[in-house]
């Protein structure tokens, strides 16, 4: 008979969280757990955190991890993890994330992950506790009386610190006030050590009527709330003469929890800044310091943990082109998963080494490497026992690393329109022009289907210069057909002939060029007009933003002549296919945006042929597509129209083909987009990374509008102290001359 070993006694540590480490140590030891407290966070603590913890994971995490391992060394074997403590912060990811990463690093632990809701909390105290419900009951209500004391205290000691006539006494008394707390472990003692304390504040002397400069602390609530974190910075300003106000605590997010209207109130306080969720404590921060503003405070420090895509990842900017994000500058438009162009506000780069997710929704164009906690737009699926789709949930920002097989990532369906009926030419030629001297190409239907062609089958058309043989000029533009194309051919024809007064030549020599048909219009106007909506050479075509901003029932007929032009068509059973070639990069991209737009979804696949320049194929694949390009020369078989994707009305959604995890060492980038906090990278929808750092733009713009002296420090594990101490010193200047100009 084989023995059963028991689950060893649970001995629970959690990661340090300021002063409120007191309380949570008491709420464990009144449920008769053992207990081994996290340490006092050092940089050592930060830097051995930060040597098991992936680089570019936020700085709060790498705290908390180095906060576990000296317990782990003393015995504990479990974990507490609050999962969340309000905002839609990556911290409720913490849990499944850290777990990982210790059991990679040797530590068999279990891990106490859970959301901050009642019911939660009282079966995960009960499973490891084995206490009754009155038992809880009472170590919670212990728990929130000493959490309580703690936040009161603390604004006590935020008032008396800068007003204190004996320099340091608010800090000697709060430290020896904390202490007291910590050691009292009955209920029934609290009540007189908390009126002795309370006592012991109200004797510290100060000058009652002093009038100081005021200063906002907002941010995320991590890096407020804990001083070791943020090198003190209240008890820094306090000591030099400024009152610090500080909203973000634990009480704060309660308060959010059961009263949850008061998400409300901060979202219609701020919808001037900002409009759509952002994670962190990014819409408190910009509530907050509306309303520090409005209380005529003379300053506000914003911290933030810093915490992304590798360099080589291709970001639509303006124009539907493709930019590695390692280039794009501060100030390029980028496009948005809401599907407009928006202003870069910031870009960050950092060193990493860790984990990349590889999420491959379609062939090399269409996958995303980023690090498991990026936040990709797509909705969960819920799949059959067959593995087809059953259902698909919420579309919304999700970590990369919460994504599986089958789920759907989103490709947004832009809609920005700017017509412009034409393009008006003013270049002035030596010569007068044999035929017509054109002035304007008008952006018509048949005009466009012409540029169509021309992207698919054209060229320019050059002449040697007499007068100097080196130079070559534009003298027109040629098509260039299969001899079978013929309603191409006369489609070509006979739009010349209705817009444009010109020569028309036909070429085609069956002994030599068998498979070769041209048609060459010698106008140089026209030509030089072609030329600057196009380019010129296979390779470098690319369509001026006139016509990717055109409508797109207008932008259909480029498709239409492009596809005509260059395009293999296909229509039997098992395979309906429309494809196109081009060995233009920048054409590819505008091509797939086009088709996008006009709720056409293809796929592009890079091809690299032996001996060939690299071309790219847009494929459409499904009957339902083709129709859509309104093609009268194309007819096709009605057939069940089986894809995988889906559309929605602002989206088309790929379904993820391949999730890989692998190791990555190099550069990370992110960046901050205005309004919208995205952008679409390989084609799909892409959130900023770190949400804190989404707001910063936001409250500068406030500063700038209010004026107000505004302070934003960024901390991680190589931040300095020194570092910190320098700028502050400069900002308490600033804020002192401030406070001093209201008075006058």
């Amino acid at each position: 008979m084989n023995a059963t070993h028991p689950s060893p006694k649970p001995i629970i540590t959690f990661a340090r969280f300021g002063n409120y480490t007191i309380a949570f140590k008491t709420l464990f030891e009144q449920l008769g757990i053992e207990v081994i407290p996290p340490e006092k966070t050092t940089e050592e603590t930060i830097k051995e955190g930060a040597k098991i913890a992936p680089e570019m994971y936020c700085f709060p995490m790498k705290v908390t991890l180095g906060n576990y391992l000296p317990a782990l060394k003393k015995g504990a074997n479990t974990i507490f993890m609050v999962q969340n403590v309000g905002g839609s912060c990556r911290q409720r990811y913490y849990g499944a994330i850290q777990e990982k990463v210790l059991k990679e690093a040797g530590h068999d632990i279990n891990f106490l992950d859970f959301r901050v809701a009642p019911m939660d909390i009282y079966r995960a105290v009960k499973k490891i506790s084995g206490a009754s419900l009155g038992q809880i009951l009472k170590a919670g209500k212990f728990f929130f009386k000493k959490l309580h004391l703690i936040e009161k205290i603390e604004k006590m000691a935020q008032h008396l610190r800068p007003r204190e006539t004996e320099k340091g006494t608010t800090d000697r008394i709060l430290i020896e006030s904390l202490t007291e707390i910590e050691k009292v472990n009955k209920e029934k003692d609290f009540s007189k050590i908390k009126k002795e304390i309370l006592k012991r504040f109200s004797k510290i002397k100060i000058e009652e009527k002093k009038d100081l400069p005021k200063v906002g602390l907002v941010g995320e609530i991590y890096t407020v709330c804990d001083s070791t974190i943020n090198f003190e910075v209240e008890r820094k300003l306090g000591q030099v003469g400024i009152e610090v106000h500080r909203e973000m605590d634990i009480t704060y997010h309660l308060k959010k929890l059961i009263f949850p209207w008061k998400d409300w109130i901060i979202q219609r306080k701020i919808n001037p800044y900002l409009k759509s969720t952002v994670g962190g404590h990014g819409r408190d921060a910009i509530y907050e310091m509306l309303h520090y503003i409005k209380e005529d405070f003379d300053g506000i420090i914003h911290l933030l943990p810093f915490g992304c895509v590798s360099g080589n990842t291709n970001i639509t900017v303006e124009g539907y082109l493709q930019k590695p994000i390692q280039n794009i500058k501060v100030g390029e438009k980028v496009l948005t998963h809401k599907g407009r162009f928006k202003k870069v506000t910031h870009k960050f780069c950092r060193n990493y080494q860790g984990p990349i997710l590889k999420v491959d929704c379609g062939g090399k164009l269409l996958t995303i490497s980023v690090t498991p906690e990026h936040p990709l737009l797509f909705a969960k699926a819920i799949l059959r026992n067959n593995g087809r789709t059953k259902k698909i949930q919420e579309l919304k920002f999700t970590p990369a690393y919460q994504a599986k097989k089958g789920d759907f990532i989103a490709i947004p369906i832009p809609k920005t329109i700017k017509n412009k009926d034409s393009l008006k030419w003013s270049k002035e030629y030596n010569k007068e022009p044999k035929w017509e001297d054109i002035k304007r190409f008008p952006y018509s239907r048949d005009l466009l289907r012409m540029l169509g062609y021309w992207l698919a089958e054209g060229n320019i058309c050059y002449d040697n210069n007499k007068s100097n043989p080196k130079q070559k000029y534009i003298r027109g533009i040629e098509f260039n057909f299969s001899p079978e194309e013929k309603d191409y051919i006369n489609d070509v024809i006979d739009i010349i002939k209705r817009n444009f007064r010109t020569r028309i030549s036909q070429y085609y020599y069956p002994e030599r060029r068998p498979n070769n048909f041209t048609l060459s219009i010698g106008n140089r106007n026209l030509a030089d007009m072609v030329y600057a909506l196009c380019n010129s050479h296979c390779d470098r075509k690319i369509m001026h933003n006139d016509l990717t901003n055109l409508e797109p029932n207008l932008q259909k007929e480029i498709l239409k002549g492009f596809f005509r032009g260059d395009g293999d068509f296909t229509d039997e059973y098992g395979e309906t296919t429309y494809r196109g070639m081009t060995t233009s990069r920048d054409l590819a991209s505008q091509l797939f945006w086009l088709l996008i737009r006009n709720r056409i979804k293809p796929s592009l696949i890079e091809q690299n042929i032996k001996n060939r320049r690299p071309s790219w194929m847009i494929k459409i694949s499904n009957a339902e597509g083709i129709k859509r390009l309104d093609d009268e020369l194309i007819e096709v078989t009605n057939r069940k129209n089986n894809v995988r994707f889906r559309e929605l009305e602002d989206y088309f959604l790929v379904p993820i083909r391949k999730i890989e995890w692998f190791n990555f060492k190099g550069k990370m980038y992110t960046m901050t987009v205005e309004d919208d906090h995205s952008y679409v990278a390989n084609f799909l929808s892409s959130g900023n990374c770190m949400p804190e750092v989404t707001v910063r733009p936001i409250l500068e713009k406030i500063h700038q509008e209010s004026g107000i002296p505004f302070l934003s420090l960024s901390l991680d594990e190589q931040t300095a102290e020194a570092g910190i101490d320098t700028r502050l010193e400069a900002f308490i200047d600033v804020v002192r001359n401030y406070h001093e100009g209201k008075k006058r």
